[in-house]
């Protein structure tokens, strides 16, 4: 079997920054998720819930680091890596820089969409007392918080024509 090798140094550096981003997230994951487990057995709920988020948001972000790993590099000057690569989404130096903040996206909307579902529950007290319910909305928020923030921008643009 051929031994699979990069063709030069720039993708050498791209596969090598690709897995730098990758353990970093599922560390940020694993850390997100076992702290906001102890912060919420050490009753400071908004730290758990803020940590849940962070965790969520580091799901979305590995996921679509990963898939663009998957599908190829994309060097500086735009050009692909494999050639035959047809996706717009490939791993690239840029996206590489996102997928170090996306994480702390969740640290932020967590708490803020936890806050206004408390608003709308019945009971917010039963809600609150639930690590499983706060804990699945902050996860869930944090996952879905880059798709959140952009529906929310977009809804002031369109009521404000801002």
């Amino acid at each position: 079997m051929a031994k699979w090798k990069l063709a030069d140094g720039e993708l050498k550096h791209l596969d090598r920054l690709a897995l730098i981003v990758i353990v970093y997230l599922v560390v940020v994951c694993g850390v997100g998720l076992l702290t906001g487990f102890y912060a919420f057995a050490a009753e400071n709920r908004m730290l758990g819930v803020s940590l849940f988020g962070l965790a969520g948001s580091a799901v979305a972000a590995l996921t679509s680091c990963l898939d663009r790993y998957a599908r190829g590099f994309e060097r500086e000057d735009g050009t692909s890596y494999p050639t035959s690569a047809e996706s717009k989404e490939k791993f690239n130096r840029r996206m590489a820089r996102w997928f170090f903040a996306r994480p702390f996206l969740g640290l932020f909307v967590a708490p803020v969409l936890a806050w206004g579902i408390e608003l709308f529950v019945d009971d917010p007290d039963r809600f609150r007392s639930s690590i499983e319910r706060v804990g699945f909305t902050a996860f869930m928020a944090g996952l879905l918080a880059k798709s959140v923030l952009d529906l929310i921008k977009g809804l002031f643009k369109n009521v404000f024509r801002a």
